[in-house]
């Protein structure tokens, strides 16, 4: 203890005292940029700053006051994403966490179970109180935030060097159920390449699976094992279906109103077919599904989410940041009972919506839906008229080519163009003119 009030006198546990926390407290630590560990979800999230050699540790950068739990129609309650706290000296890290454990200790609510997470104490405080606070059992003041890389979304799915000459593989696991079922055989997989290989196996908060340790020679002997056991590499894999995750929900949960982890691939092909029918096939963004509001599968921070509010029904969320950082979606009211029947038609209109409105065409949806806010969003819901996209321009879309020249193709090849073509928003003469020009290098 550094005598400002971290140990708890006369007895008990060195850091809890005579009692533990008021309720849950999850940390988690990553590097400038990445953020595969969702950050901002936490108690307490620690950056790592190295020197300027890249060799040596430098400190950390701290937030804190993260949480995604909430209920249903009660407003005291709510998802929040983590504040920054400042920046701490690598000697000093533990001394940190241990002060700020003392606060939640001290002064997070120990009479309402709902309001007993670290981020109600912070957001009651306020960041600025909570970090004086802090600093009294800390002992010293906290340095400035040292600025950081833009946050990317990074699941680690492909192959990757690891670093030491070795390989390591990200398969993506559908909602993270590892089991055999007829035409993919997960478990059985994961066996095999453990047993034949020696692969480690690292399990990703994107609910999928880091296989490393693979030696260089092995990579295609790897691949074709996953093959046999009907697991798709990254690059067959949608980009809905790779940025999706579910908790269990039924009939795991006691506590799920509707179905999560075995609708999700469902809700994936569903809205990816309408994507690709609206000519958007080449956006991808987060998108994750709970049983209920209690957030475990961290929907609150996704670009699109559906929170479980009924039976077969779902409150939508919009507006996460693609990379999941600094700031939560939004609920959209009108949507707060939504039924899976009807998802294609309550997300036609937003879609329409984005494809339109967006300043620019790689403008994430969350990031759009964020940028013109939840109200402008509705107001477009409720002018809207089903199907009136097929007569809305594309602002980034290719300018249609003028055909001066006809060119025969079958009709089977015809018909796979115009698909292809749809997906991107083309016409087929579009299509096949710009695949031409990059073929055969034409100006």
């Amino acid at each position: 203890d550094n005598g400002n009030g971290i140990t708890p006198a006369p007895r008990g546990e060195p850091i809890y005292g005579r009692t533990y926390l008021p309720k849950k407290f999850k940390m988690a630590v990553t590097v400038p940029g990445d953020n595969s560990v969702d950050l901002y979800i936490n108690d307490v999230g620690a950056v790592v700053i190295m020197e300027p050699d890249g060799k040596t540790v430098k400190g950390f950068n701290i937030v804190v006051g993260g949480g995604m739990g909430r209920t249903h129609r009660k407003e005291e309650t709510f998802a929040r994403a983590a504040d920054h706290l400042g920046f701490v000296k690598e000697a000093d890290f533990f001394e940190c966490l241990k002060a700020i454990i003392a606060v939640q200790r001290d002064h997070g609510n120990r009479e309402v179970r709902s309001s007993a997470r670290l981020k109600y104490l912070v957001h009651t405080l306020g960041i600025d109180d909570f970090r004086t606070l802090t600093e009294k059992y800390y002992g010293r003041r906290f340095e400035p935030w040292v600025p950081l890389p833009e946050w990317k979304y990074l699941d680690w799915m492909g192959w990757h060097e690891q670093g030491d000459g070795k390989l390591m593989l990200g398969i993506n696991v559908e909602q993270g159920r590892v089991a055999d079922s007829p035409g993919l055989r997960v478990k059985s997989c994961l066996r095999a390449l453990v047993d034949n290989y020696g692969v480690d196996l690292l399990l990703t908060p994107s609910q999928s699976i880091v296989l490393r340790n693979i030696q260089p020679a092995q990579k295609y002997d790897v691949e074709a094992v996953l093959r046999e056991h009907g697991i798709k590499l990254i690059d067959e894999v949608d980009a809905i279906t790779r940025k999706s995750i579910a908790c269990p929900a039924f009939p795991l949960c006691g506590l799920a109103m509707t179905e999560a982890e075995r609708v999700q691939p469902q809700i994936n092909a569903r809205l990816w077919a309408l994507l690709c029918e609206m000519g958007l096939s080449n956006t991808d963004f987060v998108t994750r599904t709970t049983g209920c509001p209690n957030g475990c599968a961290r929907p609150y921070m996704a670009e699109l989410a559906f929170v479980g509010s009924g039976p077969d029904m779902y409150q939508v969320w919009v507006g996460g940041h693609p990379a999941q950082s600094e700031r939560t979606a939004v609920e959209v009211p009108s949507l707060f009972k939504m039924k899976l029947d009807d998802l294609e038609a309550t997300m036609e209109p937003i879609f329409a919506m984005y494809k339109t409105q967006r300043l620019a065409a790689e403008e994430a949806f969350g990031n759009f839906c964020y940028r013109v806010g939840v109200p402008a969003i509705e107001e477009y819901i409720a002018k809207y008229e089903l199907g009136s996209w097929r007569a809305m321009g594309d602002p980034f879309g290719p300018e249609a080519v003028a055909t001066d020249a006809t060119v025969g193709i079958t009709s089977d090849v015809l018909a796979k163009v115009e698909e292809e073509a749809s997906k991107r928003g083309y016409d087929a003469p579009t299509l096949i003119d710009a695949l031409l020009r990059e073929a055969l290098a034409i100006e």
